[in-house]
């Protein structure tokens, strides 16, 4: 055979055909072969799987909808209108991001259209009434987030449309959803939201494709709505629109799903706001404590650290805001600033207090303080001592030595000078015995001089010292109602500016 073939007596035609004819008579056999094992294998699935009228139901509407295609809309004109009711139904608030302002939600989305391409009569399928088909092969409403911020391909999970024998469809796939939404936390922990979510078609206008509420529900539908331990929902309004954008002239339905939700404060009150109102409130304590007492400078630093701790709590809990600072941020630097600043106030008035006799009260800080802000704080006892008026009235006469009587030891020491003068003249001066007398009288004079000068210098140093102190105290006295004014009226502004917003 093979050497007819390569003859040179035979064209090149009849070569190919020879060819041919070999090929065929080699591969006969195994082709009849797996014809008989094909006719076979079908002949038994015919006796194992036998079709019921819903499979047959659904193999025919889709061999129907796989010639027709799911591209053009299901109506017997192009100038009809199809119209399709959607709703939504609330599973879960998810999550709310203020730092990339999306708000993420669980639902489900409620289609529901008429495809006059999938009706039947159901006395031909033995009582066939709906059909369960997937999506993908028949034609859906291209219903789309308008304000979407997804990274996602698909927001749906896959779920098979419910396709009643009159052609109604009924399509309620699970979503998760993640919209832009505009956040402000300015009033937080008390803080308000307003997140809305825009559905309409992408591509059909409101010519051809009428957008309505499942069955006239402008909301959200709740039913089924799990509560959130962070957020609690005040509405769920809905409204319609029909809006002409700049790329068309015609006008495009869109619905809009408004969510106000209000966070709830009672973690935060707890954890953040309480402590810093007893924190600051604390350092009210430091301006009553004697400035001579070592707690009072311990106690600040204390509740300083104590704060700082609580200031890295509440930049763990804030939510970040680049726009406007919240409030209460605002109000926990002003209490930052106040026990900062007792720190030093404190400071002040236990140098003042341990200023001593070093300098004298400058006369016009002294009649102020002791005279007006004194009596103002109902101080005057306690600087009646240190006024001139005061020592006139309330001391008594100067007492040395157990005395009570005039002033024995004068200024003026001349008076003694003469009596001895005069008893020097009436004795004689050759006398030993007067001279002694006369040195031992004059060292006992010194002697009770420079004592009485010391007491007097010793008398008007503690008597300054104990100005400064005075002094001190009403100090003191008047650092602790500017801090309790300050912390009231602050906390009233809060809490007033939190609650009217």
């Amino acid at each position: 055979m093979l050497e007819i073939l390569h003859t040179p007596l035979l064209t090149k035609s009849m070569k190919m055909m020879m060819y041919r004819a070999v090929f065929l008579l080699f591969t006969a056999p195994w082709c009849v072969g797996r014809m008989r094992h094909s006719r076979n294998q079908r002949s038994c699935y015919d006796d194992i799987v036998e079709l019921t009228e819903e499979d047959r139901l659904i193999h025919k509407k889709l061999k129907q909808y796989e010639y027709r295609g799911t591209l053009s809309r299901p109506v017997e004109k192009f100038t009809d209108i199809i119209k399709i009711e959607f709703g939504l139904q609330l599973i879960q608030i998810i999550d709310l991001d203020e730092k990339e302002q999306v708000l993420t939600l669980n639902v489900w989305v409620d289609h529901k259209w008429h495809d006059k391409y999938l009706t039947w009569n159901v006395s031909e399928y033995k009582g066939v009434t709906e059909l369960h088909l997937p999506p993908s092969k028949i034609w859906t409403p291209d219903i789309k987030l308008y304000n979407y911020a997804d990274k996602r391909i698909s927001e749906y999970r896959d779920a098979l449309s419910i396709v009643q024998h009159t052609g109604d469809i009924t399509w309620l796939p699970q979503a998760v959803f993640r919209s832009q939404c505009n956040i402000d936390v300015g009033t937080f922990p008390f803080d308000k939201q307003t997140c809305t979510l825009k559905f309409g078609s992408w591509t059909y206008n409101g010519n051809q494709l009428d957008l309505q509420f499942k069955s006239g529900q402008a909301n959200f539908t709740l039913a089924d709505y799990t509560e959130s331990n962070v957020w609690e929902i005040i509405e769920a309004p809905a409204v319609r629109h029909e809006m002409t954008y700049v790329c068309c002239d015609y006008p495009f339905i869109d619905l809009t799903f408004t969510l106000v939700i209000r966070r709830r404060a009672t973690f935060y009150a707890n954890i953040l706001i309480l402590p810093c109102v007893l924190l600051t409130s604390l350092t009210l304590v430091l301006f009553w404590i004697p400035p001579e007492s070592p707690a009072k400078m311990m106690l600040g630093m204390s509740i300083f650290m104590a704060f700082f701790v609580l200031m890295l709590l509440f930049e763990a809990n804030l939510p970040p805001a680049a726009v406007r600072v919240p409030i209460l941020g605002t109000y926990y630097c002003l209490n930052m600033v106040l026990i900062t600043l007792s720190s030093f106030l404190n400071v002040f008035v236990v140098n003042m207090t341990f200023f001593g006799a070093r300098a004298p009260v400058p006369y016009a800080l002294k009649r102020i303080m002791f005279t007006w802000v004194a009596r103002m704080f109902c101080m005057e006892n306690l600087v009646l001592p240190f006024m001139n008026d005061g020592e006139m009235a309330c001391s008594s006469k100067p007492h040395f030595m157990g005395v009570n009587s005039e002033n024995k030891w004068s200024n003026d020491w001349r008076g003694s000078n003469e009596c001895l003068l005069t008893v020097q003249k009436d004795i004689t001066d050759n006398s030993s015995q007067l001279a002694q007398i006369h040195a031992k009288v004059a060292e006992i004079r010194n002697f009770l001089k420079l004592y009485k000068e010391r007491l007097e210098e010793k008398d008007r140093k503690e008597k300054v010292t104990r100005e400064w102190k005075a002094l001190a105290l009403v100090f003191d006295r008047i650092f602790f109602i500017i801090y309790l004014t300050t912390i009231v009226v602050s906390l009233s502004i809060v809490i007033v500016f939190i609650f009217s917003s």
